[in-house]
């Protein structure tokens, strides 16, 4: 394997088609130098038909395992290329292809390149120590079982449910990850401005001595998520500084900050709760709207430059 390979499992599509269309234009070629009216993108179709014989377009689909529109159109090309013909079946329902006596001629010719294309691909295999035919064999057989999209809604349930992390107020042990996780978002969004320098380094003194406070997501020891309640005075507060670790795949540690804000806001009876952000952040503003806060008019000039949307929780919202 390449060193810069980065198509891994995920990419193994890719990977299969690659080495498809390598393959491909191998044989392409060796058809061209022959003189040979043939591409490969025919081959399952001709190739089942002179092993077979005549059979309806549906026959073709199943042994080739692409859909019936796919296969009818490379049939319409073939039948241009007077390669096949078509007729009524016996109960008229449904067309019978077979090779016309062009498309057997061209058959029998391309009998001794597939026979050599059989071979050096079986040379492949052997060199390579490995049964390609019987891995995708197998590997059919147990996605068929369970398909590849079944698979990973299983496991984006999973990571989704297995939420274990708690709620927690400030700890210095945690102060490092509230900056990181903030300016990681900062960062990739916007760029991190001198407040958010001032108020992410010292939490201490321009949010918790003023009153505010700051909570962690915590799972197992660890700070994966943060938020901050500031207060602006007259009962007024802002939720401020969400920020969730970039690397983590679990839901729902956002909006759980955000509840333990507004639980402070009633409990301390305050008499406005707003935050601002920015119209690039959508999954995050959905969030907002899902706990009900609600779209408004600044009423004041943000101290943030990125700052273009400003919201005020509602409890009836």
């Amino acid at each position: 394997m390449s060193q810069e390979e980065i198509y891994l499992e995920l990419g193994i599509g890719t990977r299969i088609r690659r080495l498809y269309e390598a393959m491909s234009a191998d044989a392409d070629k060796l058809y061209e130098e022959a003189g040979l009216n043939f591409r490969v993108s025919y081959f399952y179709v001709i190739y089942a038909l002179a092993l077979r014989g005549a059979m309806p377009i549906a026959d073709i689909a199943k042994l080739a395992g692409f859909s019936h529109s796919a296969v009818s159109q490379t049939v319409k090309k073939l039948i241009a290329e007077d390669l096949v013909e078509t007729d009524a079946t016996s109960d008229g329902r449904q067309k019978l292809v077979a090779l016309s006596a062009r498309g057997k001629q061209l058959a029998d010719d391309l009998r001794p390149y597939w026979q050599a294309l059989e071979a050096s691909m079986k040379d492949v295999m052997e060199e390579a120590n490995i049964s390609l035919l019987n891995a995708i064999c197998r590997t059919e057989e147990v996605y068929n079982q369970k398909s590849l999209y079944d698979r990973a809604k299983e496991k984006l349930a999973a990571d989704t449910n297995d939420v274990s992390f708690s709620i927690e107020p400030y700890s210095a042990n945690h102060k490092q990850a509230f900056y990181d996780f903030n300016v990681a978002w900062l960062k990739k969004y916007f760029v991190v401005e001198p407040i958010d320098e001032k108020v992410l380094s010292q939490p201490e003194e321009y949010i918790l001595s003023k009153g505010g406070e700051i909570f962690f997501a915590v799972d197992k020891g660890k700070a994966i998520g943060c938020v901050a309640m500031k207060p602006t005075g007259d009962g007024v507060f802002e939720l401020t500084k969400l920020a969730v670790d970039p690397t983590l795949h679990k839901g729902g540690v956002g909006t759980a900050l955000c509840n333990k804000v507004i639980e402070r806001f009633q409990a301390r009876a305050g008499n406005k709760l707003f935050l601002e952000t920015n119209t690039l952040l959508e999954p995050a503003i959905r969030i907002y709207k899902r706990i009900g806060f609600v779209e408004l008019p600044s009423p004041f000039e943000s101290p943030y430059e990125r700052a273009n949307y400003y919201m005020e929780w509602r409890e009836d919202a």
